[in-house]
């Protein structure tokens, strides 16, 4: 993530340090400090809150869809960029005094006010925001996806992976080979946020475009971030060769044989990686997308550039016949989990069955009763039939004496 966005925003500096009035080394060297804070930000809200909240609440943002409808970096987006910084730098710091603390120590190590240096941040968020929400809808990875992409992220950062590949951003002088560019250096260490305008100078474009500054731990502080250890799930030892050179990215972008790689990569050293095809998926993706130089200075195009797409055949193994070594044996991906482990479908079964397990008790009872209900009805019915078929009896006393005078009449 951290070398993505280096590269990706290279072509804004000009942009960038018009906005904020400042100079082109100023410019570079406050960009590299405000990804650095940014990052952190981001991994510190990630792990508060989760990727969904990442994907919805930051990426999902309507100042990032507005951003979206821009393919290329002029006047018209800066202002839109400019017009919803504070929003989307509120959302990614969660709090607007870290941004003024941020912008207060980075204004201290360029010799700029806070002023300037918190348009510059804050307008770096949104570019941010806007880029990895690009990358992550291209990759098309899940909520959990982002969480495994965000885990990932505190070893490409670490002091181990740097050191690694210092002799290759030491200033092309002589003079300067114990001073990093252009880094922000830590506490305790040499700064070379001071540098001169002839210092920056120096360095070659090469140098500056390859790999990105030492990562400045003190932001981990700043945004409460709390790095974890995080176990990839594979042994690295089983990964191909494509595998390694897709997350590294090289310099001599050139085909080797027949291999049938889009780009040819370096390996990164320190790092270690789950074998994951949308890991795989999304590094080929941002190399991809930086080819492209989207956020170059250029006026609208016509018509939009089409979303990457990466071909299941670039990510097998090599297309002649050279013989495959150790670490040019398939990936194994995971398996795809069986639906009776799925715990939402699990849920939903469960859920399923006691609803309808009520519903049938509720028609059973009702059922049940209809039928008690009927029964006494017609008991009723005969009751009331049995009592009109019944015969009145009159009891009649006669008296004796009438009964003789009859007699004689007769």
């Amino acid at each position: 993530m951290y070398d993505f966005l280096y590269q990706d925003t290279i072509p804004m500096v000009s942009l960038l340090a018009d906005a904020a009035k400042l100079s082109l080394p100023q410019a570079r060297l406050a960009m590299d400090a405000s990804l650095q804070a940014i990052i952190s930000a981001l991994l510190a809200y990630q792990q508060r809150y989760d990727g969904q909240a990442v994907s919805k609440k930051l990426f999902g943002r309507g100042a990032v869809k507005e951003l979206r409808q821009y393919n290329s970096m002029n006047f018209a987006t800066i202002s839109a960029t400019l017009y919803h910084r504070h929003d989307a730098a509120d959302a990614i710091f969660s709090d607007n005094a870290r941004v003024i603390k941020a912008s207060d120590r980075i204004a201290s190590q360029i010799d700029a006010t806070t002023q300037q240096v918190q348009i510059l941040l804050t307008s770096l968020c949104v570019v941010v925001l806007r880029e990895l929400a690009i990358l992550a809808e291209y990759s098309q990875l899940d909520n959990n996806e982002i969480n495994k992409w965000f885990a990932l992220q505190p070893q490409f950062l670490s002091l181990a992976r740097f050191a690694a590949s210092e002799p290759e951003t030491l200033s092309a002088e002589p003079s300067n080979e114990n001073n990093e560019a252009p880094a922000i250096a830590a506490e305790n260490t040499v700064d070379t946020g001071t540098e001169s305008p002839s210092e920056v100078g120096s360095l070659s474009t090469e140098q500056l475009s390859s790999n990105p500054p030492s990562f400045d731990h003190y932001w981990y502080e700043l945004t409460a971030f709390k790095p974890e250890n995080y176990e990839p799930v594979q042994d690295m030892q089983m990964a191909t060769g494509n595998y390694l050179k897709a997350i590294g990215r090289s310099p001599d972008n050139l085909q080797q044989g027949r291999h049938n790689d889009m780009l040819v990569f370096a390996e990164m050293h320190d790092i270690a990686l789950p074998h994951q095809r949308w890991l795989l998926q999304l590094a080929k993706i941002s190399d991809i997308y930086l080819s492209r130089n989207r956020l170059r200075v250029n006026s609208e195009p016509a018509t939009p550039p089409k979303p990457p797409l990466v071909s299941l055949g670039l990510i097998g193994g090599n297309s002649d016949n050279t013989p495959a070594t150790i670490s040019e044996k398939p990936i194994e991906y995971e398996a795809a989990t069986p639906l009776w482990k799925n715990p939402v479908i699990i849920i939903i079964i469960l859920v399923i069955s006691i609803l309808g397990g009520l519903a049938t008790l509720k028609y059973q009872m009702q059922k049940s009763d209809g039928a008690m209900l009927a029964t006494e009805e017609v008991l009723l019915e005969q009751k009331t039939l049995e009592e009109r078929q019944q015969q009145d009896v009159a009891i009649v006393m006669v008296d004796d004496e009438s009964v003789v005078e009859i007699a004689e009449a007769e």
